[in-house]
């Protein structure tokens, strides 16, 4: 009895590790000689959000654009040595954040929507913009 629940139990925790597929943090890359890259993505009801790091140089000044037609995406700047973020533009409503980091820093951009604006099925495109010069 106790290893049929034992497999049971095993059967329905890797089923749900499959039907929930864990969310990376993507990495962004810039071509040499270029300032700025651009990453298009989308977000959806079950996936509400999408992160992407970098390394920006220190002394250097370091710009996000985010471009959507819908009005409720935004985004999230994290350090690598923090977990407050250091814009959430769901409370600002900016669509740009600039900051000239003061050392070599690697940061976070989660994209996201709040899942109750979004309506079953929707697909919010988007195109985030990164530059450091």
């Amino acid at each position: 009895m106790q290893r049929f629940l034992l497999r049971g139990a095993l059967a329905a925790a890797l089923a749900m590790a499959v039907a929930t597929p864990a969310m990376c943090v993507e990495p962004i890359s810039f071509t040499p000689g270029n300032p700025w890259t651009q990453t298009i993505g989308s977000v959806t009801k079950t996936s509400s959000y999408q992160e992407y790091s970098f390394t920006a140089d220190a002394g250097k000044t370091l710009q996000i654009n985010l471009i959507s037609r819908n009005p409720n995406l935004y985004f999230k700047v994290l350090s690598a040595d923090s977990r407050k973020p250091l814009v959430d533009t769901m409370s600002s409503g900016e669509t740009t954040w600039t900051t000239k980091p003061g050392t070599d820093a690697t940061y976070t951009v989660r994209v996201y929507q709040d899942p109750a604006t979004a309506a079953s099925g929707d697909v919010t495109r988007y195109a985030l913009q990164v530059g450091i010069y």
